[in-house]
């Protein structure tokens, strides 16, 4: 990320949005040089497996999502959301999960949060039936 925000709180946002690295300006022109051979040398490394499952494929290098073939655009939470669904290989995984795992230590665990992201991930899948309610425990992904 390239930016002239620079406090703690915009670069810790940043990160948490998914920036690999993150370089304020003013900048030296060498040091954005060699931060992008690092990133270079870092994406070879970090490149995780393809997750497929009923219907749906996650790239998460390349931060995409394919249903039946065809590209599925989601927004940063849903895309963490979908990933630890497809990580979790069917486990059920609670609302208080999700929001440890996708947002930050600072979010209310009484919002309804969690709820309206399955709502709205299920709504670009395109009522592919995957997500489930499990009343009173969470939600799993899969059949």
């Amino acid at each position: 990320m390239l930016t002239a925000a620079r406090s703690l709180e915009d670069r810790v946002a940043g990160f948490r949005l998914g920036a690999n690295d993150y370089l304020t300006k003013p900048f030296e022109f060498p040091e954005l040089v060699v931060r992008l051979r690092a990133l270079g040398r870092r994406t070879h490394l970090a490149q995780g497996p393809v997750l497929e499952s009923h219907g749906v494929r996650l790239d998460p290098f390349k931060r995409e999502v394919l249903r039946d073939g065809k590209n599925v655009r989601l927004s940063p939470k849903e895309f963490a959301v979908l990933q630890l669904f497809m990580e979790a290989d069917g486990g059920v995984l609670s609302a208080e999960t999700l929001l440890e795992k996708a947002w930050d230590e600072n979010i209310d665990p009484f919002t309804n949060t969690v709820r309206v992201t399955i709502f709205k991930l299920r709504k670009r899948l395109r009522e592919l039936p995957v997500i489930h309610t499990i009343a009173g425990v969470g939600y799993c992904f899969g059949e």
